[in-house]
């Protein structure tokens, strides 16, 4: 495997059109919020870029212009970045309907592979975008895998469970254990395959929001082309909430300090 060639014909695409208003700076679209001195969008592409990758699309929505105008051209990073500015007129994008409307105006190379990524992900392991793509190349061709999906092993459930075995007796209580069950952490890699059934089951007229989890990756499990790669409990911090922000901050401030 040549993986310098393959990391160059791997494009990474970065959903980053969220809101804020879950954090306690709701002025801020969600890319700019601030988790250990640098902004998501920040740690997003860095942690990207510093494994070879170099052509970001980054699809914006929500104060748009505020992301296009910190990140740039994306030569402080020492990549190239280009925009897919959430369509004007269509009425509750979705992911879904981000991701074709990307497609449709040709910011999205439709001969190279990508990396889907969410600047509200975090992930510990620095290894994990070179690991990932090995994963990924070594089972494509074997299996005619068309993308492989990164889960977490465990995630911790947010609140007490709670067992009573007669039905009424407390006989076990919980509070926020881990639960062992794999869980998306929204990062994925896919191959060109995926755009054309982006394209054929994203509606744009569509009244609702579309996501490209609800509507697309169901699509491709049917096709026996799904793989899965697990990473372990705790190695992904999920930032969609001002409590969130809060635990990535004093995780990221620990593994600094170390």
């Amino acid at each position: 495997m040549d993986l310098k060639n393959e990391i160059e014909n791997t494009q990474v695409i970065i959903f980053a059109g969220g809101e804020g208003k879950r954090m306690s700076d709701s002025n801020l679209p969600k890319a700019l919020q601030k988790v250990a001195g640098k902004t998501l969008i920040d740690w997003c592409i860095e942690f990207y870029a510093k494994h070879g990758l170099k052509k970001f699309i980054i699809l914006v929505g929500y104060l748009h212009e505020d992301v296009e105008n910190y990140v740039g051209d994306g030569s402080r990073y020492g990549v190239n970045v280009k925009y897919s500015v959430d369509p004007q007129g269509v009425e509750k994008i979705g992911k879904g309907k981000a991701f074709k409307h990307a497609i449709q105006t040709g910011k999205i190379d439709l001969n190279k592979r990508a990396i889907i990524a969410y600047p509200d992900d975090i992930f510990l392991d620095e290894n994990l975008p070179t690991d990932l793509l090995k994963k990924h190349l070594e089972i494509k061709d074997s299996r005619s895998i068309i993308a492989t999906i990164v889960c977490t092993s465990g995630i911790e459930y947010p609140y007490g469970v709670v067992l009573s075995y007669d039905g009424n007796v407390v006989d076990e209580f919980f509070e926020k254990p881990v639960m062992q069950i794999p869980t998306n952490t929204g990062l994925f890699v896919v191959e060109p395959e995926v755009y054309n059934m982006v394209e054929e089951n994203v509606e744009m007229e569509s009244e609702e929001a579309i996501e490209f989890e609800r509507i697309v990756l169901p699509k491709v499990v049917k096709t026996g082309k799904l793989n899965r790669m697990l990473i372990p409990t705790g190695t992904w911090i999920p930032v969609n909430t001002q409590k969130e922000l809060e635990n990535a901050e004093r995780i990221l401030q620990e593994r600094n300090n170390l």
